[in-house]
Order: structure tokens, then C-alpha cells, then sequence
């Protein structure tokens, strides 16, 4: 592997430029809103950022493979060793109701594995970045600090983040089940996963069945160059660029030195495994 300097340079800028495309539409009233047929809302927001990631990659790497959320699914990237995995918009819910919690993610996996993550939160003007193997880092305000995972591992201690706009009904009664129900901070999309790589939270639970390959692979990245651990809710890593997207185990980030505690959390509220 590379150092990936170059899509690290292009990854960082095209996040920048996707998050000015959002804010263009953050706060009007009268922004464009459609469903998906998941019942999931898709806003001209989405869609504008969605159009400055995939210019942006193609024009940089067009033999690469480019999976988003916001555009339809080739699966000719399956015989590409080399796929962009990016989320234009990650938290609508929250874009919506003008939280702040929103991130524009941007991924590559090589050969399954995620190698390079970028998390842009525009409203605060936040750039989380890191490659596998170089460490984790945020720049805001003019300045680029690295990232580090908190070391709390006692039930007493932890600190769990958990969707505010889109809840799960059996991870609240896991965490009740715990005696972790407490220790829940609700917080919007992958700004979790960014709380927990600043070690200001000290785990991430996710059982959506909407969660995704984009949800996943930019926040991986940048979490495990942190010092944490990612995982689904078997304890298993994730593989990219998967015929099937949807994060079906659900996913577990943790400081590391909880993770077998928040397995054991999740446990007992996982979906039964498929055939």
C-alpha cells in the first residue's frame, strides 16, 4: 500500500467542497425533500454534495470505483480492487432538524479493507482524517491536532453513544437490560464516531437495519487510528465492497478497552443470522 498522500489531498478537498454545497441549503425552509423507498429523506442538499464527491473522484481516479449512497449501485465495482465508499450527506435527519450533527464521509477500500477516511462536519468547519497505519487527526480553527481514543472500560465509567433522531427500540432495552440506559448520550449520525475518536465518548451502538457500508467505512478508519476497535455486533471486522451493503450484525465501536463489554451488551438484542 501507498502512503495515499494524493487521495488524501483529494478526499480532504472534496469533503470541503461538498460541505459548502450543504450549507448553502442548511436553515431554508423551502429545501427540497423526498423519501426513499426505505421511507429515509433525501434533500437537494444531499444530492449537490453527492455531485461534488463523485466530479471530484472520477476526475482524480477514474479507474477507481465510486459506491454512494446518493447514486445507483453498479456492481461492476465488484471487480474493482480500488472503491470509493462515500456518504454525501450522513445524518439528513439531522440536517433537517438543524442540529449541527451531519458529516459529509469519504472512504476507499482496497481490496475490502478500509484504508483512508475523511469526516467533514461543516457546521462546525471540522476535518477528521486519517490512512491506515498514519494516525488520526482533526483540524478546526486553523489547527490540526491528532486524535486519541478515552481509556474508561468499567460499566460505571462508559459513556455510550446512541442515535437522537432515529432510536432503536431493542438497543434502548439492551443498555436498560445492562444497567447502561444512564450512560446513553444521544447524539446525531457519525458525529458519534467522532465523539468517541476524540475520547470524549468512550463507545458507539448501532442495530439499524438501514446502516450501510457508508456509514461505516470513512468513521472506521479514522476510529481505528485513534486507538479504537470497530466491529459488528458478532466481535467480527467488516469487509468492503460487498455485494450486500447493509450492516445486517449491526456495528460496535468502542475506546478498545470496552469492546467486550459492549458485545456482551449488544448480545442479546442482535437479529437472528441470516441463512
Amino acid at each position: 500500500m501507498d502512503s495515499l498522500d494524493r487521495e488524501l489531498d483529494v478526499a480532504r478537498a472534496a469533503a470541503r467542497e461538498a460541505g459548502a454545497a450543504i450549507m448553502r441549503f442548511y436553515g431554508k425552509p423551502d429545501v427540497a425533500v423526498h423519501s426513499k423507498p426505505d421511507l429515509s429523506p433525501v434533500t437537494a442538499a444531499d444530492e449537490a454534495a453527492n455531485v461534488c464527491l463523485e466530479k471530484a473522484i472520477r476526475g482524480a481516479f477514474p479507474e477507481d470505483a465510486v459506491l454512494s449512497e446518493e447514486s445507483p449501485d453498479d456492481e461492476a465495482r465488484l471487480g474493482n480492487r480500488r472503491v470509493w465508499i462515500v456518504d454525501p450527506l450522513d445524518g439528513t435527519r439531522d440536517f433537517l432538524a438543524q442540529t449541527g450533527d451531519f458529516c459529509v464521509l469519504v472512504g476507499l477500500a482496497v481490496d475490502g479493507a478500509a484504508v483512508l477516511g475523511v469526516a467533514y462536519q461543516p457546521v462546525k468547519d471540522a476535518l477528521y482524517f486519517a490512512r491506515r497505519g498514519k494516525g488520526a487527526f482533526v483540524e478546526v480553527d486553523g489547527a490540526t491536532r491528532p486524535l486519541g481514543a478515552s481509556r474508561a472500560q468499567l460499566p460505571s465509567e462508559v459513556r455510550v453513544g446512541i442515535s437522537r433522531l432515529n432510536p432503536d427500540e431493542g438497543l434502548g432495552k439492551c443498555l436498560a437490560a445492562a444497567g447502561l440506559a444512564a450512560r446513553a448520550v444521544q447524539m446525531g449520525a457519525s458525529a458519534k464516531h467522532m465523539a468517541l475518536a476524540r475520547g470524549e465518548i468512550d463507545a458507539v451502538l448501532n442495530l439499524s437495519a438501514a446502516e450501510m457500508e457508508w456509514d461505516t467505512c470513512a468513521p472506521e478508519v479514522i476510529l481505528a487510528e485513534a486507538g479504537c476497535t470497530v466491529t459488528d455486533g458478532d466481535g467480527n471486522p467488516f469487509r468492503y465492497n460487498q455485494r450486500d451493503l447493509f450492516r445486517r450484525r449491526g456495528s460496535v465501536a468502542s475506546n478498545g478497552k470496552c469492546h467486550s463489554l459492549m458485545l456482551r451488551v449488544m448480545a442479546p438484542c442482535l437479529p437472528e443470522p441470516g441463512p
